[in-house]
C-alpha cells in the first residue's frame, strides 16, 4: 500500500496528536532527573504535597504560602511521591494542553498555517524547555490565559449564575494571580471584558464581585510574592528565548545582541498589531501581562513576549513575505526558510542544554547547593562510622534558598535568620543550625554577611563560589 495513500486516510488531529506524543517523549529525553535547577516557588509547593501525602511534619509550612502550582502538583505528589521529574511530566503534559488550546484560537483569529507554525516554534523553543526544567511559572501563567480565555467563550455561550464555569474562571484567576505579578492581567483582562461586554446587568456585578474578592483573597494569602527577584534584566531574559539558560551570570555580547533584537521585534509587533491584540481576549491578557511583568523581567515573562512575537509577529512577517514576492512558490520558499532558521536556533539551544544535563553542570547557586548535598553526606557517612548507627547525625540547615536546599539535601532546611544588631545577637539566633548558606553579594545579606565575618571562630567557611557562601555553624 503506498505509504501517501495510507497517512491521506488518518485525520489530521489523529496526526496532530502522534506528533505532540513524539515531541513529549524527546522533550522527556532533555530534561534533568536530578533535584537541581528547580523554581524556589516549585520547590516549595513540591515540598508541601509531600508533607502533606506522606502525613509527615515539614519546615516547608514556615517558607510562606505557596501558590496555586500546590494543587496542581497533587496527582504527581499522590502516584510519585518524592519525585521531582514527575512533576516535570506533568508540567509537560500541561503545555501540550496550552500548546492545543492556543492552536485553535490562533486559527480562529488568522489562519491554520500560522497557528501550526507558532505552536510548533513555541514548544521546541530553549525558553518553554527552560520553563519545565526548572518548574518554573511560565508554563502555568499560559495555561491560565489560554484556559480562561476558553472558559470565557464557554460561559458566554451557555450562562448560568454560580454554574461550574463561574467558579472555574474563579479558580483560574486565583492560580494566575498567585504565580507572578503579570498573572493578574488574566482577572483584568475578565473584569474589562465583562465591562465592555456584559451579557447582563446582574451577571455583570457577579463578576465585578467575585473577580475582585478571590483576587484580594490571593494577594492577601500569598503576601506578595516573595520567590521572585525583582527588576531582572530584561535583556537577559529575552536571551534565554534563542540561547536558553546560561550557567553563569555575565552576559555574552550574543546575548545583548539577541535580547536586544528580540525586544526590537517586540516593540514593532505591539505598534503594527495593538488594536488586534486589545480586542482579541487573549490578546488583551498578554498585553496585560507584558507590561504588568516589567516589574520582574524574569523567564517566566519572557515565556509571554515569545507568545506575542510568535502569535502576532510570525502573522505579520507572513502577510509581509506574501506582500513582497509575488509568486507563490517564492512566498512558500521564503516562509519555509524563516522557519527552518528559528528551528535549527531552537534546537541547538535545546541540543547544548541536553550536553549540559550530560556533563552535570550546574548554574552557579546550584552548585553551591550541591557543594551543601555533598557536604551533609559526607557528615552522615561520618557520623554513622563513628556511632556505629545507632544515633543517626541531625543537621539543620539555613539557606537563602530553602525550599531548593531541602529537596537537595534531604535534610531540615529553615530561612535565613533575620539580621541582628551585632555578631553575639545574631550567633544566639542560630541556635540549632549546622551550615548557613546565602549569596554574601546581594545588598539584602550585607548586614548578615557583616555579622558572620565578625564571629571569629565561631564559624568555619567551607566553600566560597560565585554563586554564595557555605558556612559551618561550630558546636
Amino acid at each position: 500500500m503506498n505509504i501517501n495513500n495510507l497517512l491521506s486516510r488518518i485525520p489530521s488531529h489523529y496526526l496532530g496528536y502522534v506528533a505532540f506524543l513524539v515531541w513529549g517523549a524527546l522533550t522527556l529525553v532533555l530534561l534533568r532527573q536530578d533535584a537541581y535547577v528547580l523554581d524556589e516557588g516549585a520547590a516549595k509547593s513540591l515540598l508541601l504535597v509531600w508533607s502533606i501525602v506522606d502525613q509527615v511534619a515539614s519546615s516547608a509550612v514556615t517558607f510562606g504560602a505557596p501558590d496555586l502550582r500546590t494543587l496542581l502538583f497533587v496527582p504527581a505528589g499522590f502516584l510519585w511521591t518524592g519525585s521531582v521529574f514527575a512533576a516535570k511530566i506533568f508540567t509537560v503534559l500541561s503545555l501540550a494542553f496550552t500548546a492545543w488550546l492556543l492552536y485553535f484560537w490562533e486559527q480562529r483569529n488568522f489562519d491554520t498555517e500560522c497557528a501550526l507554525l507558532s505552536i510548533a516554534l513555541l514548544i521546541i523553543s530553549p525558553l518553554m524547555l527552560v520553563q519545565i526544567d526548572t518548574l518554573s511559572p511560565g508554563v502555568y501563567l499560559l495555561l491560565a490565559f489560554a484556559l480562561g480565555a476558553w472558559l470565557d467563550n464557554a460561559y458566554r455561550a451557555n450562562p448560568k449564575h454560580f454554574g461550574g464555569l463561574y467558579f472555574a474562571q474563579l479558580l483560574v484567576s486565583a492560580l494566575s494571580v498567585s504565580l507572578h505579578p503579570a498573572g493578574l492581567a488574566y482577572p483584568l483582562a475578565l473584569l474589562w471584558s465583562w465591562r465592555t461586554e456584559p451579557l447582563e446587568r446582574n451577571q455583570q456585578r457577579y463578576f465585578f464581585i467575585g473577580v475582585s474578592f478571590i483576587v484580594l483573597f490571593t494577594l492577601y494569602a500569598r503576601m506578595g510574592w516573595n520567590d521572585l527577584e525583582w527588576l531582572q534584566n530584561p535583556i537577559k531574559s529575552l536571551a534565554v528565548i534563542l540561547f536558553g539558560a546560561p550557567l553563569s551570570a555575565d552576559m555574552s555580547p550574543m546575548r545583548w545582541i539577541a535580547g536586544g533584537l528580540i525586544l526590537s521585534a517586540l516593540a514593532v509587533i505591539i505598534l503594527k498589531q495593538f488594536r488586534k491584540l486589545w480586542s482579541d481576549f487573549t490578546g488583551r491578557t498578554l498585553l496585560i501581562g507584558l507590561a504588568l511583568g516589567t516589574i520582574v523581567c524574569d523567564t517566566a515573562w519572557a515565556t509571554i513576549v515569545l507568545c506575542i512575537v510568535l502569535f502576532y509577529g510570525l502573522p505579520l512577517l507572513l502577510r509581509y513575505l506574501r506582500t513582497l514576492l509575488v509568486r507563490v512558490a517564492f512566498q512558500h520558499a521564503a516562509i519555509l526558510l524563516c522557519v527552518i532558521i528559528f528551528s535549527t536556533l531552537f534546537m541547538r539551544a535545546d541540543k547544548a542544554h541536553y550536553e549540559i544535563r550530560q556533563s552535570d553542570l550546574l548554574p552557579e547557586q546550584d552548585q553551591l547547593i550541591k557543594t551543601l548535598a555533598e557536604e551533609v553526606e559526607n557528615a552522615r557517612k561520618a557520623a554513622k562510622e563513628f556511632e556505629s548507627g545507632d544515633h543517626p547525625v541531625h543537621l539543620r540547615i539555613a539557606s537563602q534558598w530553602p525550599s531548593r536546599t531541602m529537596i537537595a539535601c534531604k535534610c531540615d532546611t529553615l530561612p535565613l535568620p533575620p539580621d541582628a544588631k551585632d555578631p553575639q545577637t545574631q550567633f544566639s539566633v542560630l541556635h540549632g543550625i549546622t551550615y548557613v548558606l546565602f549569596d554574601p553579594k546581594q545588598l539584602k545579606n550585607e548586614m548578615l554577611a557583616r555579622n558572620f565575618s565578625l564571629l571569629g571562630g565561631v564559624t568555619e567557611t567551607l566553600s566560597l563560589q560565585p554563586g554564595g557562601v557555605l558556612l559551618h555553624i561550630k558546636e
